[in-house]
Protein backbone atom coordinates (compact mmCIF):
# COMPACT_ATOMS: atom_id res chain seq x y z
CA UNK A 1 0.00 0.00 0.00
CA UNK A 2 1.52 3.22 -1.02
CA UNK A 3 1.61 6.14 1.54
CA UNK A 4 -0.59 9.00 1.50
CA UNK A 5 1.14 12.27 1.36
CA UNK A 6 -2.16 14.56 1.40
CA UNK A 7 -5.44 14.39 2.94
CA UNK A 8 -7.61 14.73 -0.10
CA UNK A 9 -7.56 10.86 -0.51
CA UNK A 10 -8.71 10.58 3.12
CA UNK A 11 -12.62 10.86 3.80
CA UNK A 12 -14.21 12.81 6.54
CA UNK A 13 -13.45 12.18 10.04
CA UNK A 14 -9.64 10.74 8.75
CA UNK A 15 -8.94 14.08 7.07
CA UNK A 16 -9.93 15.72 10.58
CA UNK A 17 -7.44 13.33 12.51
CA UNK A 18 -4.70 13.52 10.57
CA UNK A 19 -4.65 17.38 9.89
CA UNK A 20 -5.16 17.61 14.21
CA UNK A 21 -2.25 15.15 14.22
CA UNK A 22 -0.16 17.20 12.27
CA UNK A 23 -1.61 20.38 13.99
CA UNK A 24 0.25 18.85 17.40
CA UNK A 25 3.17 17.93 15.29
CA UNK A 26 3.75 21.28 14.60
CA UNK A 27 2.94 22.21 18.49
CA UNK A 28 5.12 20.63 19.06
CA UNK A 29 8.05 21.40 16.77
CA UNK A 30 6.92 25.33 17.91
CA UNK A 31 7.15 24.53 21.64
CA UNK A 32 10.45 23.16 21.35
CA UNK A 33 11.90 25.48 19.24
CA UNK A 34 10.51 28.27 22.08
CA UNK A 35 12.36 26.53 24.87
CA UNK A 36 15.36 26.22 22.50
CA UNK A 37 14.92 30.08 22.11
CA UNK A 38 14.26 30.61 25.64
CA UNK A 39 17.61 29.36 26.87
CA UNK A 40 19.56 31.08 24.26
CA UNK A 41 17.98 34.25 25.33
CA UNK A 42 18.80 32.90 29.32
CA UNK A 43 22.17 32.10 28.50
CA UNK A 44 23.10 35.61 26.39
CA UNK A 45 21.47 37.57 29.58
CA UNK A 46 23.45 36.00 31.89
CA UNK A 47 26.37 36.44 29.99
CA UNK A 48 25.58 40.45 29.81
CA UNK A 49 25.08 40.59 33.37
CA UNK A 50 28.04 38.36 34.20
CA UNK A 51 29.91 41.52 32.09
CA UNK A 52 28.31 44.47 33.99
CA UNK A 53 28.83 42.47 37.21
CA UNK A 54 32.42 42.20 36.53
CA UNK A 55 32.65 45.78 35.17
CA UNK A 56 30.51 47.09 38.10
CA UNK A 57 33.17 45.37 40.51
CA UNK A 58 35.92 46.93 38.68
CA UNK A 59 35.14 50.32 38.84
CA UNK A 60 34.00 50.14 42.56
CA UNK A 61 37.34 48.54 43.24
CA UNK A 62 39.00 51.47 41.20
CA UNK A 63 36.91 54.16 43.19
CA UNK A 64 38.01 52.76 46.44
CA UNK A 65 41.81 52.04 46.16
CA UNK A 66 41.22 56.01 45.16
CA UNK A 67 39.82 57.32 47.99
CA UNK A 68 42.28 55.04 49.87
CA UNK A 69 44.41 57.14 47.93
CA UNK A 70 43.08 60.24 48.29
CA UNK A 71 42.78 59.91 52.18
CA UNK A 72 46.15 58.87 52.83
CA UNK A 73 47.38 62.09 51.14
CA UNK A 74 44.84 64.51 52.93
CA UNK A 75 46.26 62.30 56.40
CA UNK A 76 49.85 63.33 55.08
CA UNK A 77 49.15 66.64 54.61
CA UNK A 78 47.44 67.27 57.86
CA UNK A 79 50.30 65.48 59.34
CA UNK A 80 52.64 68.14 57.58
CA UNK A 81 50.80 71.24 58.78
CA UNK A 82 51.04 69.82 62.00
CA UNK A 83 54.60 69.47 61.94
CA UNK A 84 54.59 72.85 60.62
CA UNK A 85 52.88 74.38 63.12
CA UNK A 86 54.42 72.25 66.06
CA UNK A 87 57.78 73.80 64.54
CA UNK A 88 56.35 77.58 63.99
CA UNK A 89 55.32 77.76 67.73
CA UNK A 90 58.65 76.84 69.18
CA UNK A 91 60.73 79.17 67.07
CA UNK A 92 58.29 82.06 68.35
CA UNK A 93 56.46 81.26 71.30
CA UNK A 94 55.25 84.77 72.29
CA UNK A 95 54.13 85.62 68.66
CA UNK A 96 52.05 82.35 69.05
CA UNK A 97 50.21 83.20 72.23
CA UNK A 98 49.08 86.46 70.97
CA UNK A 99 47.81 84.95 67.34
CA UNK A 100 45.72 81.96 69.87
CA UNK A 101 44.71 85.24 72.07
CA UNK A 102 43.66 87.32 69.20
CA UNK A 103 41.66 85.00 67.87
CA UNK A 104 39.97 83.53 71.06
CA UNK A 105 39.17 87.37 71.61
CA UNK A 106 37.20 87.48 67.91
CA UNK A 107 35.35 83.94 68.59
CA UNK A 108 34.05 85.30 71.57
CA UNK A 109 33.00 88.40 70.14
CA UNK A 110 31.28 86.74 67.25
CA UNK A 111 29.92 84.02 69.37
CA UNK A 112 28.15 87.06 71.99
CA UNK A 113 26.65 88.16 69.00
Amino acid sequence: MAPVNSTKDIPGEAASAVYAQEIELQLAQLREDIAVLARTVAAAGSQKAENVSRRVKRATDEAADASLNMVEAAREQALSLEKDLERQIRTNPLQSVAIAAGAGFLFALLARR
